[in-house]
């Protein structure tokens, strides 16, 4: 066995052995900074954006929607990574985690070409689907090619950070992100606005931002894993091998891919409804801008979700079933007290958040909406984070189209069909009573389930 191994397996061992909750905070504390830091990167892309008027701000807001089919192709795929790695891992197989990593960045690359082949001709006709006016295209069209031209950068790093977590290392792929985010914030702040010697490239120059910043993480990503950890080998590069990984990686990344995709898919059909609403470039503006913003709410929870993965799929492949059970009691007491906290807090400062957004050309009717949104949306994240917490957990107990089910439900078959019933007698409002309704469900069934696919694992471990 490699020394380099040998010295990975070392820290891997903290996830298998050791007090569970100190595990869980030293992966989740580095987590959480890369998360604040992505949240930071959105809600300073959108201030910037913003400060040009309502206008590109609502061409920005249709384009999240594209923007969340790429991160759901890649978080579901990375998903599939950290389950099969963090397994492998447990396992003691060297081999395949080399193979799974090395694999996983090339299927990673072929997805992301195809998405900029598919994504860049059909621009125009994708967002006129979406609703946007015509009036919104040059904004949009302005943000989209270069982005789309980009994607494979945002793919390849996505997996090769998610490879690195999987050995419960968390502190470098923060390192990498944050680095990312202050470069994008310092290149928007001079792209979009022209300040500091830069061309005023208004919302060209977010996506150039976002461009630049996203290659520097591909170089790291992959430094990283190849002379850091020997994650990476293609000395002995096989067709059958590659195939045989993939089938592996997929077997739980499509799943994750469709949960995700419901995501994009559920906002898109929401932003449509909002579309024929009143007021509907104001309405759009608020449900994106808002879910930027509610994210440093659950940011916590979604970081200790996001390394559960790595901790249950190692224990689950080490058979310590006791681990994975305290694991998740720990998870489900400190989300309850956190979401606690953020409720109140959102609640609290709900009149002062739409005016950070256009505070240099006021529209008293978003920050109406936005007021509203923030009475009533923060009663679901306690919920919200519950669900993020219980899904981690079933994806990586491999158990990932059961969390497809349960987000369909959530998004397509309660939340869409209730605002659209909701919207007729409460207008904008109702959209936002059908999130709280739809959430709270989904995410208490989601307890209830996880606990019962845990327990019929472990019985069927002990026969």
């Amino acid at each position: 066995m490699s020394q380099a191994f040998f010295l990975k397996h070392m820290q891997k061992a903290k996830l298998i052995e050791g007090k569970i909750g100190m595990s869980l905070l030293k992966m989740s504390i580095p987590m959480f900074f890369g998360m604040i830091g992505f949240a930071l990167f959105n809600f300073f892309d959108t201030k910037f954006v913003g400060e040009l008027g309502v206008e590109p701000l609502a061409a920005i807001s249709y384009t999240v929607i594209t923007v969340l089919i790429m991160f759901a192709i890649a978080f579901g795929l990375g998903t599939g990574v950290t389950a099969t790695v963090g397994k492998a891992i447990g396992e003691n197989n060297e081999n395949k985690v080399k193979n799974l990593t090395t694999y996983g960045l090339v299927l990673s690359l072929v997805l992301g070409v195809i998405i900029t082949l598919v994504g860049f001709p059909t621009i125009e006709p994708l967002f006129i689907l979406f609703g946007a006016s015509s009036d919104l295209m040059p904004y949009i069209k302005d943000y989209m090619e270069l982005w789309y031209i980009g994607v494979p950068l945002i793919i390849v790093p996505i997996i090769g950070n998610s490879a690195i977590r999987a050995q419960g290392n968390t502190l470098i792929p923060a390192l990498i992100m944050g680095v990312c985010v202050v470069f994008n914030i310092f290149l928007d702040y001079g792209l979009i606005l022209g300040n500091w010697g830069m061309p005023r490239w208004e919302v060209f120059g977010a996506s150039l931002a976002t461009f630049i910043s996203r290659f520097m993480t591909l170089i790291a990503s992959i430094f990283f894993l190849h002379y850091k950890f020997n994650m990476i080998s293609m000395k002995h590069f096989s067709f059958r091998e590659m195939f045989v990984s993939w089938y592996e990686i997929l077997k739980i990344g499509v799943p994750s891919i469709l949960t995700q995709l419901v995501i994009p898919i559920s906002i898109g059909l929401i932003t449509r409804l909002a579309s024929t609403l009143e007021n509907k470039d104001q309405l759009v503006s608020t449900l994106q801008v808002g879910s930027r913003i509610d994210f440093f709410a659950i940011a916590v929870v979604v970081s200790l979700g996001t390394v559960l993965v790595p901790f249950i799929a190692q224990n689950y492949g080490a058979k310590n079933f006791n681990r994975i059970r305290h694991s998740l009691k720990i998870s489900r007491v400190f989300t309850i007290l956190w979401g606690l906290f953020a409720t109140v807090l959102f609640i609290v400062l709900r009149d002062k958040i739409g005016p950070v957004f256009l505070s240099e050309k006021p529209d008293y009717i978003f920050f109406q909406y936005m007021s509203d949104f923030y009475l009533i949306i923060p009663f679901t994240f306690i919920f919200r984070m519950l669900f993020a917490v219980e899904t981690s957990s079933l994806n990586a107990l491999q158990k990932p189209i059961i969390t497809g089910v349960l987000t369909f439900i959530e998004l397509i078959i309660l939340y869409y069909p209730i605002a659209i019933l909701l919207s007729q007698d409460y207008g904008y409002k109702g959209i936002y009573y059908a999130f709280v309704i739809a959430t709270v469900v989904c995410g208490t069934a989601a307890i209830f389930i996880n606990q019962f696919v845990l327990q019929r694992i472990w019985k069927k471990s002990l026969s």
